[in-house]
C-alpha cells in the first residue's frame, strides 16, 4: 500500500526492488522488481504565463491576430486539452478556441472607442472543471487620420501693378485637429510660381511677392497651389487653391479674380443651397452679378452682390459636367459689364465601405478532404455604379491552404489537412474591396474553420506488466488495468475492451476502464497461472478498428489452513509451591499448509489469574513451565494458542486443566495489605516511620525485609521487629512520596525451607509514605555587602541588590524584602526584588549601615537577615556632566551598565551614571528621538569626585575612543557629546534668602513707621542744632556702612542720590534690583527737617557713646539742605549669629552667600544694626577735600 498520495506530476513512476527472506538458517531469499506507474487525474488547472495582458492595436488596422495567450496545464492527455473563451467587451475580438490567439474582427476605431476590456478564460472541457483567467486590456493608439483644414476653401487676392517686392498677398492659415492655426504645419508652393514671383513662409503661410511688378495693360492671372503639411505620424497633407490677379491702375471695366473659375466637384447627393463657388470681380464702383447663360436645367443660383454661387436643387450625374457664364455689371450703368465661364463636375463618391453580413463565420472541414469550397461570402455595398463594384481576397490566414474566387467571394481549400499532426483550427480573414473614387474601401470578415477528426487511427496498447493476485480474493478484487490509446478525439477515439481466452470464468474486464477484476475467486492449487487475451476496439464511428494483447496473470498462494492441536484439551497435575521452570507439560499441534505458512510457533494467551505464572519455554516446541509458586491451590485452567506465521498468520488454541495441590509452608499475614501515613520532614534520623506486625506467627520467629521502595536508601527496616525508621533527614523538596513493599516470612534454618519462602498476597504490605512540607528559613549567600556612591545620585539611585534563597516552595518560598533595626530616610528596598535605591542622599556623607530582612509567606513566617554597608561619597550637583548620545533612550537604558563601564575604562576614573533622559523636548515621548541625555560624575582613585571641567576635558579629549567602545556597545556609529551647561537655576540656598529678604523689608517698613511717628518729638530741635550736627556729617552718604577693614573708605556719594527735595527710603526685593519694583515711602511737608534732625542727632549720639573719633566727622563741612533723600537698598540678610556683617547701605552691594542650609527664620531672631562700630583703620585720607565738598553743596542723599 501506498504511505502517502502519489503525485504524477512529481514522480510518474516507480520501480520497487521487493526481497522476500525466510526465517531459516541461514536465511534465504528472492527478489524481483516491480514497476508502477502512476495514473493521471485532471488535478491541475491550466495556467495562463500572466495574470493580466496589456496590448496596444493602432486603429484602422485590418483584423489580424494581437495577442497568443498559450496556456499551460500539467496534466497529460485528455486532461491537459485547454479550450479558451472571453467575456467582457468582445464584439470586436475573437478567440480560437484551441489556440488561444485573440484577434481583431473589424479594424478599430479610436474615436469611437480608445480602450477595451475583457476576459480571457482558459478550461479543461471535462470534470472537474478547472480553470484560469487573465484580464486584457486592448488600447487603441490614435493615427493620424486628418490632413489639416484651411480656413478658407481657396483664396482671392487683387494686386494694383505697382506693388513693390516684399508686398503681402495673402496669409494662408491652416490648422491640424484640435490645434491652433499654423501649429505643427509646413506651408509650402506646390505649384503655379514658375516665374518666381511668389514667395511662402512655411511656418506661417504668409504669400508675399519676390519683386516689384510691372505696368499692365490687361489683367494678369496667377493660380498657386499651397500645400500644408502636419506633423503626425504619418504626416497628412492638404492642398488649397490661391488665385491672385494683377490689375492695371486705369481699369475701365470689371475684372474677374480668375480667367475661368473651376470649383471642386460636388457630390452627386449635394442639397439644395450648397455652397458652389464665389466669384468676385474687382473694380472701382459696386457690381451686379448674374447667370447669363449655360444653366439652363436651373441648377445653381448666384447671389447679386457677394458672387456666391450655391446649387438651387438636387444633383443629377448624367446632366454633368456644366459650363454657364458669370456677368459683372457696373451697377450704375449697365453697359459696363464683364462675363467669366464656371465649370462645375458632379462625382459619385464613395460613402460607403462594404458591409458582411457577419464580421465571424465559423465553418467545419473534415480532415483528409480534398481541395473543396467551403462557403460563399457576399458583402453589401451602399454605392453604385463603380463605388459599388466589390471584389474578394484573402488578407491573411494560411494563404497556401485556402484561396477565394475575387468575383463570387467562395472561400476554397486548397490542400487535404490532418487533424493529429496539424493544427485543427484556421482564422481566415476575408476582404471585400469596391472600385470606389477618389478612394477604395474595404469591409472585413473573419472565417473560422474547425477542422474535425475522422476515424483514421486504431487503438494502441500501453506496455501491459504481469500480474499477481493471491488465491481466495473475494469476486470484484481489482487485479490491474489496461489501458490503450487513440490518437483520434471524441467518438473516434472511443475505445471498449473485451476478455478473451483462459481464465473467462475467474475473470473479467470492464468494457470502458479496461480494469481486470475477479470474476470467481481463484485456487491456489488449482491453477496458478493464466494468459488472458484483452481486445480494444472503437466501435462508435466507420471504420471500425482494433487491437489484441496477451495478458499473464499469476496466483499466488496464503495461508489458508490454520494450525490443529493434537488434543482439544490438556490435563496436569502440580504442587502450589514450585521451583522456577519447573516443566509442566508439552502441546503439539499441526498445519497443512507448506514452508512459511506451515511454521509453528506456541503462546500461552493473556489470563490475569493465570498465565503470569507460566511460560513457554521454547516458542517452536510448545513445552509449559512455571515462574515459581502458584498464587492458590485447586483448579486452574490455562489456553494455549498455536500460531502458523503465514501472512496473516492463521491459529488454533487447545485448553490445559491443572490440578493444583497446596503444599506451601506457614505463612504470615499482615492485618492490612496498604497503608498510608504522613511524616513531617527534618524528622531527624532513626524516626520511627512504622511497626509492622503480623496477625500471627504460630510460636515462629518472623523475619521482616524490604522488597522495594527503598532504593535510595533512606529508611531502616528492623528484620525482628518489623520497626521502619528513617536512615536519613527527609526533605520534601527532594523526595515528597515513598511508596514501600514489606514482606514477612517465618525464620528459615535450611535451603529447602528457603525455597518454599517467598513473595505471597497475604505476608505483603505496601506502605505509602507522605512527606509533609515544613517551612524552613530563607538565607542570603552571604553575611554582608558592601556598595558605594555619590550623594548627587538622584531619586530611586540603584545601589545594589541583595536576594535569600529559600527551598520551600508556594508561600512559604516566596520571599519579601524590608529593611529593620532602625528607619532610614535616605534608602529604601523593592520588596519583591531586594534592589536598594536611594531615598535622598543629598549632601550627606559616610557610611550607612543597613540592615535587610528577607522574610518567607507561610503561616508561620520565617526570616534572615544581611548587612548592607553603603559609602556615600561627598559630591555637588555642579560636578555633575552631560553627555549627549545619538541613541534612543531605550537602548542606552537596556546599555546603562556597558556605557558605565566604556566611559570608565577611556576615562580612568570610577564612573556613576546618574540619570537618563531624553531632550527637553521629548520628555514625553522615550523613543521619538535618537537623542539620550546621561548625566555622569567621576571619582578618581582617591575616592574625590573629579571637578567637572576635568570630566569634560578628559571627555572631549577621548571622545574617539569613548565613540569606538560605544559603537561596539550599541553596534551602530555613536556621537558622544558634551554640550554647554545652560544657566543653573537659582539655588535653594538663594531662594531662601529671597524668602527672607521679603521679610526683613517688611521689619524695616515697620521701623519706619515707627521713625515718623517720632518725629513730632524731634520737632523741638532748632534748625541750629541741625545745621550743626549736618556739618559734623559733611560729605558723608551713609554714616552707618563701613566697608569689609570698617573704615568707611569705600562711602561715596553716588550721582543718582542729588534729589535733594525728597526723602525716601526704598526697599528693594533680595535679587539686586535698585528700587525700580519696590514699594517707596516718601516723606514731605513741614517733618522732612525734623526727621533730618533726629536721624543725625541719633548718630552722634551713638557715636560719642561708642567713642567713635570725632575728627573725621568734623572734617566733613557740610552745608545742611532743606531736605535729604534717603534710599536703603537690602540685598541680603544672614541668619547665622556667628555672621557678623553690617547691614550694606552701598549704592551697589553684593549678596554674600550663606554658610549653611536655611531652615527657617524665627521673627524674634532679626535685628536690625544702623549703626556699626567704626573700624581702627578710618583716617583723614578717607575724606573728600574742599572741592568735593562744595560740588556738593546741592543736596545730599543718605542710602541705607
Amino acid at each position: 500500500m501506498t504511505k502517502k498520495p502519489l503525485d504524477r506530476e512529481v514522480v510518474d513512476s516507480y520501480e520497487l526492488k521487493i526481497i522476500a527472506t525466510d526465517s531459516g538458517k541461514p536465511a534465504q531469499s528472492a527478489s524481483l522488481v516491480l514497476s508502477i506507474t502512476v495514473e493521471d487525474v485532471n488535478d491541475n488547472p491550466p495556467v495562463l504565463p500572466q495574470n493580466s495582458y496589456s496590448v496596444t492595436v493602432r486603429e484602422n488596422e485590418p483584423p489580424h491576430v494581437i495577442l497568443s495567450a498559450v496556456a499551460t496545464d500539467a496534466d497529460i492527455g485528455y486532461n491537459a486539452i485547454i479550450h479558451y473563451t472571453m467575456s467582457g467587451e468582445t464584439a470586436l475580438f475573437y478567440v480560437g478556441e484551441l489556440s488561444g490567439d485573440i484577434a481583431t474582427l473589424q479594424p478599430l476605431d479610436y474615436e469611437s472607442q480608445s480602450q477595451y476590456k475583457f476576459v480571457l478564460k482558459a478550461f479543461n472541457p471535462g470534470e472537474p472543471h478547472l480553470q484560469d483567467t487573465a484580464n486584457i486590456t486592448v488600447t487603441v493608439e490614435d493615427v493620424n487620420e486628418e490632413g489639416p483644414e484651411f480656413d478658407q476653401p481657396s483664396y482671392h487676392k487683387i494686386l494694383l501693378d505697382n506693388s513693390t517686392a516684399g508686398t503681402l498677398v495673402v496669409d494662408i492659415n491652416a490648422r491640424d485637429e484640435g490645434k491652433a492655426y499654423d501649429e505643427g504645419i509646413f506651408y509650402n508652393i506646390s505649384g503655379g510660381n514658375s516665374e518666381g514671383l511668389f514667395s511662402l513662409s512655411s511656418s506661417t503661410g504668409e504669400l508675399r511677392l519676390t519683386r516689384a511688378l510691372s505696368t499692365q495693360t490687361a489683367p494678369q492671372y496667377h493660380s498657386l497651389n499651397v500645400t500644408a503639411t502636419d506633423s503626425g505620424l504619418p504626416p497628412l497633407s492638404a492642398s488649397v487653391k490661391v488665385s491672385v490677379m494683377v490689375a492695371p491702375m486705369d481699369v475701365s471695366f470689371p475684372l474677374f479674380l480668375e480667367e475661368a473659375y473651376h470649383p471642386a466637384p460636388l457630390a452627386e447627393q449635394s442639397p439644395p443651397d450648397t455652397f458652389v463657388v464665389e466669384v468676385r470681380a474687382w473694380y472701382k464702383l459696386p457690381v451686379d452679378y448674374s447667370i447669363t447663360s449655360g444653366d439652363e436645367k436651373g441648377y445653381f443660383i448666384i447671389h447679386p452682390s457677394n458672387g456666391v454661387v450655391r446649387t438651387s436643387k438636387n444633383l443629377k450625374l448624367e446632366d454633368f459636367p456644366v459650363n454657364f457664364k458669370v456677368r459683372a455689371t457696373d451697377s450704375s450703368n449697365a453697359a459696363i459689364f464683364n462675363e467669366v465661364e464656371v465649370k462645375v463636375e458632379v462625382l459619385d463618391e464613395n460613402n460607403f465601405p462594404p458591409v458582411f453580413p457577419s464580421s465571424l463565420l465559423e465553418e467545419r472541414l473534415p480532415e483528409h478532404s480534398p481541395a473543396t469550397q467551403i462557403v460563399q461570402l457576399k458583402a453589401q455595398d451602399g454605392d453604385t455604379g463603380r463605388n459599388g463594384f466589390l471584389t474578394y481576397g484573402i488578407l491573411n490566414g494560411q494563404g497556401l491552404k485556402f484561396s477565394i474566387n475575387e468575383t463570387t467571394g467562395i472561400l476554397y481549400s486548397t490542400a487535404p489537412f490532418d487533424y493529429e499532426e496539424e493544427p485543427t483550427e484556421y482564422q481566415v480573414v476575408v476582404y471585400a474591396e469596391d472600385d470606389g473614387i477618389p478612394e477604395k474601401k474595404r469591409g472585413y470578415c473573419t472565417v473560422v474553420i474547425k477542422i474535425t477528426d475522422i476515424n483514421d487511427w486504431p487503438p494502441v496498447f500501453d506496455p501491459v506488466p504481469d500480474f499477481s493476485v493471491q488465491e481466495n480474493v473475494p469476486v470484484g478484487f481489482i487485479v490491474g488495468k489496461i489501458t490503450a490509446s487513440d490518437r483520434d478525439t471524441g467518438d473516434n477515439a472511443f475505445i471498449l475492451y473485451e476478455l478473451t481466452g483462459e481464465g473467462e470464468n475467474i475473470f473479467e474486464i470492464d468494457a470502458i476502464q479496461g480494469i481486470i477484476k475477479i470474476k470467481n475467486s481463484p485456487d491456489y492449487e488449482t491453477m496458478n497461472k493464466y494468459n488472458l487475451t484483452v481486445t480494444a476496439v472503437n466501435n462508435k464511428s466507420a471504420p471500425f478498428y482494433q487491437a489484441a494483447i496477451h495478458v499473464r496473470v499469476a496466483v499466488m498462494d496464503v495461508n489458508d489452513n490454520a494450525p490443529v492441536f493434537a488434543q482439544s484439551s490438556y490435563s496436569a497435575a502440580m504442587n502450589m509451591v514450585n521451583p522456577v521452570g519447573a516443566p509442566v507439560l508439552t502441546v503439539s499441534a499441526t498445519d497443512r499448509d507448506q514452508g512459511h505458512n506451515g511454521l509453528i510457533e506456541y503462546y500461552i494467551l493473556p489470563d490475569a489469574t493465570v498465565s503470569p505464572f507460566f511460560l513457554i519455554e521454547d516458542l517452536s516446541e510448545g513445552r509449559i513451565i512455571t515462574t515459581g509458586n502458584l498464587s492458590r491451590s485447586g483448579e486452574m485452567h490455562l489456553t494455549v494458542m498455536a500460531r502458523d506465521k503465514g501472512s496473516p498468520p492463521l491459529s488454533g488454541t487447545a485448553v490445559v486443566t491443572l490440578s493444583v495441590f497446596d503444599n506451601r509452608p506457614f505463612v504470615p499475614r499482615f492485618n492490612q495489605s496498604e497503608i498510608s501515613i504522613f511524616v513531617s520532614e527534618n524528622t531527624g534520623v532513626d524516626y520511627l516511620i512504622y511497626d509492622f506486625a503480623v496477625d500471627e506467627t504460630s510460636g515462629k520467629p518472623i523475619d521482616y525485609t524490604v522488597v522495594s521502595g527503598n532504593e535510595r536508601g533512606h529508611f531502616r527496616l528492623d528484620p525482628e521487629s518489623g520497626e521502619l525508621r528513617t536512615a536519613v533527614n527527609l526533605d520534601y523538596e527532594e523526595v515528597s512520596q515513598y511508596v514501600v513493599l514489606i514482606q514477612a516470612n517465618p525464620r528459615v534454618s535450611s535451603a529447602a525451607e528457603a525455597q518454599r519462602s517467598g513473595l505471597f498476597a497475604a505476608n505483603a504490605a505496601m506502605l505509602t509514605i507522605s512527606v509533609q512540607d515544613v517551612n524552613e528559613p530563607p538565607a542570603f549567600p552571604s553575611p554582608s555587602y558592601r556598595a558605594r556612591i555619590p550623594s548627587s545620585v538622584p531619586y530611586k539611585y540603584p545601589v545594589t541588590t541583595v536576594q535569600a534563597a529559600d527551598p520551600d516552595s508556594g508561600d512559604n518560598g516566596r520571599l519579601q524584602y524590608s529593611l529593620v533595626g532602625g528607619q532610614t530616610n535616605e534608602f529604601d528596598i523593592n520588596e519583591n526584588s531586594g534592589q536598594i535605591f536611594t531615598v535622598s542622599v543629598a549632601g550627606k556623607a559616610g557610611t550607612f549601615y543597613l540592615q535587610v530582612q528577607a522574610a518567607d509567606q507561610g503561616t508561620r513566617s520565617l526570616t534572615a537577615q544581611t548587612t548592607v554597608n553603603v559609602t556615600v561619597d561627598s559630591s555637588s550637583s555642579s560636578n555633575v556632566v552631560m553627555l549627549v548620545l545619538n541613541q534612543k533612550i531605550s537602548a542606552v537604558e537596556r546599555k546603562s551598565v556597558e556605557v558605565q563601564r566604556v566611559l570608565e575604562e577611556k576615562l580612568g576614573w570610577n564612573v556613576f551614571v546618574l540619570n537618563i533622559y531624553p531632550k527637553e523636548s521629548d520628555r514625553n515621548s522615550r523613543s521619538s528621538t535618537d537623542e539620550t541625555h546621561v548625566d555622569i560624575i567621576a571619582f578618581d582613585e582617591a575616592r574625590q569626585e573629579v571637578p567637572a571641567e576635568d570630566v569634560k576635558r578628559k571627555l572631549r579629549e577621548q571622545r574617539a575612543a569613548i565613540e569606538l567602545g560605544l559603537q561596539q556597545v550599541f553596534s551602530a556609529p555613536v556621537s558622544a557629546a558634551v554640550p554647554e551647561a545652560p544657566a543653573a537655576a537659582a539655588a535653594p540656598e538663594r531662594t531662601a534668602a529671597i524668602v527672607l529678604g521679603v521679610l526683613l523689608a517688611a521689619t524695616f517698613i515697620a521701623f519706619l513707621a515707627y521713625v515718623l511717628l517720632d518725629l513730632k518729638r524731634k520737632r523741638k530741635y532748632g534748625k541750629q542744632d541741625l545745621v550743626k550736627k549736618v556739618d559734623v556729617m559733611e560729605g558723608i552718604d551713609n554714616p552707618w556702612a563701613d566697608d569689609k577693614n570698617g573704615s568707611l573708605k569705600s562711602l561715596e556719594k553716588p550721582e543718582h542720590m542729588n534729589n535733594w527735595r525728597t526723602e525716601v527710603m526704598s526697599f528693594d526685593n533680595l535679587e539686586g534690583t535698585r528700587g525700580d519694583d519696590a514699594e517707596k515711602d516718601e516723606i514731605q511737608g513741614p517733618e522732612k527737617d525734623n526727621y533730618l534732625e533726629t536721624v543725625l542727632l541719633d548718630y552722634k549720639g551713638e557715636s560719642e557713646e561708642n567713642g567713635a573719633p570725632e575728627k573725621a566727622a568734623e572734617s566733613r563741612n557740610m552745608e545742611v539742605q532743606p531736605t535729604a533723600r534717603f534710599t536703603t537698598e537690602q540685598d541680603s540678610f544672614p541668619t547665622d549669629t556667628n555672621q557678623k556683617p553690617a547691614l550694606s547701605l552701598t549704592p551697589e552691594p553684593t549678596l554674600p552667600a550663606p554658610e549653611k542650609e536655611l531652615k527657617g527664620v524665627k521673627f524674634s531672631e532679626v535685628a536690625v544694626i544702623l549703626d556699626p562700630e567704626p573700624g581702627d583703620d578710618e583716617s583723614e585720607d578717607d575724606e573728600p577735600g574742599d572741592d568735593e565738598s562744595e560740588n556738593d553743596e546741592s543736596g545730599d542723599d543718605v542710602s541705607l
